[in-house]
């Protein structure tokens, strides 16, 4: 299928994906304190729920999509957050941070890539999180085995997947099905835990 036109989509105001809030899964890793404290780095970040949602005092958080009208609908809904939080505009492929980040989320960014940039996805993401850093995939939808003629997106996908993309520079520490979730997406989220492995 022909390559979907983001800024476009943002633009017309066609985004079924949008949820209109953060995940429960992220809202859980928070309560919980497992998000870490430092810099924070969101691809595909959309309207910028997360943004908001990690927003704290002790968190830089950078957000990063194509899209100039979604970072507008995040400007004029999130004017006082309680934390430093950057909307960035352009390429994932291209992005140059000044620096590395200690936890990186990742939710329906990957599955809305073409498969054939999934291998400079992982490699990207091998650059972006620092040494022993943590990068937290929340996968939808989540299918194992994935159907042989499966289409997106959203492209199914599963740990397996990841796994395969990230070995040499991750190790997984965990992967549980998420417990709550968007209406609609019960049963197809898996929350994955990466460890980039750290440098002697």
């Amino acid at each position: 299928m022909p390559p979907v036109d983001w800024e476009d989509a943002w633009r017309k105001r066609v985004t079924p994906w949008d949820e209109g809030r953060s995940p429960p899964a992220l809202r859980r890793l928070l309560a919980e304190g497992r998000v870490p404290s430092g810099r924070v780095f969101v691809p595909g970040c959309g309207a910028g729920y997360d943004l908001a949602t990690l927003a704290d005092s002790e968190r830089v958080v950078i957000g990063l999509d194509v899209s100039i009208d979604a970072r507008a609908a995040f400007v004029e809904s999130h004017k006082d957050l309680p934390g430093p939080a950057t909307y960035e505009v352009g390429d994932f492929f291209t992005y140059d941070p000044t620096g590395a980040f200690d936890f990186v989320w990742d939710y329906t960014f990957f599955c809305a890539l073409d498969p054939g940039q999934r291998e400079a996805w992982a490699r990207i993401m091998s650059r972006l999180v620092k040494p022993n850093g943590l990068l937290a995939t929340l996968l939808f939808p989540y299918a194992d085995p994935i159907p042989p003629n499966a289409s997106g997106p959203p492209w199914p996908v599963n740990t397996d997947l990841v796994r395969g993309l990230v070995k040499d520079e991750f190790e997984l520490l965990e992967v549980t099905e998420a417990e709550h979730t968007h209406p609609g997406r019960e049963g197809k989220e898996r929350l994955a835990l990466w460890r980039r492995k750290g440098r002697d």
